[in-house]
């Protein structure tokens, strides 16, 4: 499959000191929905702005279609954007909005209607047509936002946390249809958000940036079970860590060795050497209650979190706190109590044994 963008030894720097960017390689394929995450200031949005002309690398190339964009505008590029603060024109009613990106590529009139007219329709707005952005609600004005991006039928659009300012239930429905956008169009989706949901939702892959630096890239699955760092498993979703010592490696796990003694079997990640310190990373949904794991630890309870569908038992294990278990309703027993000592288990499959710098 072609590489539709490809950022080639990217650094970024705006001191000429600190680079915000540093030595970026990334390959995105046509048709693939890539998002970069990360905290503030991991270099996410900084590489998506590069991408769209709005900053330019200290050093590096980046390619379109395998030809560099160093001395083509923005505006030249031919790349949908869409922003968290929609950028819509206020004074422009919605199908000038649209029409507007049309108009700026001189497409004749007969044209720009009917691409107005389909934008429209693609976002459920055809009955907005003659509004105003300040008569339509967030989540509106957001869909406009996505159909301007969408009008000039551009291979490749470029969102800057676009949801960000939308409520819980509606964010979440924006997910899905952005996703469905992207399937029947054949887009390539270049999308930057700091939220691990959206990111786990809606993309093929997903790279986790921190410190200017890509930490892993995979598909969201690979990313959520299979974290290469400690920064990425806790990052993502929700994540126990245990530190321990580095004992040895038999034929397909990394043994390490808690304060109390105990002995831990986990998929060996970091490269490590008897007496190094290791992070035993494992999901609170992999950790069982009983013995029905082949791993079996004394846990005490530290406390409980009711959230509606499922309990958080928040445990203490080998005088390391806050380890926790996601339990069903169904399977609370109501006799256990904060300060009682339970047995939990696990499938050593199902922990990582990672590095254990500080993240």
């Amino acid at each position: 499959m072609k590489h539709l963008v490809s950022f080639k030894n990217i650094q970024k720097t705006y001191d000429g000191l600190r680079p915000v960017v540093k030595d970026l390689n990334l390959d995105i394929d046509e048709g693939e929905f890539v998002t970069l995450l990360g905290p503030s200031g991991s270099g996410k949005t900084t590489s998506l702005m590069m991408l769209a002309g709005f900053e330019t690398p200290t050093q590096g190339e980046i390619f379109l279609n395998d030809k560099p964009l160093h001395n083509l505008p923005p505006h030249k590029r031919n790349i949908g954007m869409v922003f968290q603060n929609y950028a819509l024109f206020p004074h422009m009613t919605i199908e000038q909005n649209l029409a507007f990106p049309l108009a700026v590529r001189k497409i004749n009139s007969v044209d720009k209607k009917q691409k107005v007219s389909r934008a429209l329709d693609m976002v459920k707005l055809t009955d907005f047509a003659k509004r105003y952005p300040a008569q339509l609600s967030g989540g509106q004005q957001q869909r406009v936002a996505l159909a301007r991006a969408l009008v000039f039928e551009p291979k490749l659009v470029l969102m800057d946390e676009p949801l960000g300012a939308l409520d819980k239930q509606l964010r979440e429905h924006m997910q899905l249809e952005i996703k469905h956008l992207h399937q029947q169009l054949g887009l390539t989706v270049v999308y930057v958000t700091h939220d691990q949901s959206e990111a786990l939702t809606m993309s093929d892959r997903v790279a986790v940036f921190n410190d200017g630096v890509i930490q892993q890239i995979d598909t969201p699955t690979a990313i959520y079970e299979a974290p290469n760092k400690s920064f990425v498993a806790q990052f993502i979703g929700e994540n126990n860590t245990l530190l321990g010592t580095f004992v040895y490696r038999d034929e397909q796990y990394a043994v390490a060795r808690l304060a109390d003694g105990s002995l831990i079997r986990a998929v060996p990640v970091a490269h490590s050497q008897p007496g190094d310190q290791v992070a035993l990373c494992i999901r609170p949904e992999r950790v069982l209650v009983g013995n029905a794991g082949s791993t079996v630890i004394t846990a005490r309870i530290q406390e409980y979190i009711y959230l509606g569908d499922h309990v958080r038992m928040i445990t203490e294990i080998a005088g390391q706190p806050n380890f926790m278990v996601k339990l069903p309703i169904s399977h609370m027993n109501h006799s256990w109590t904060v300060g009682s000592s339970i047995s939990l288990s696990w499938s050593p499959e199902h922990i990582r044994a990672l590095d254990a710098a500080p993240y």
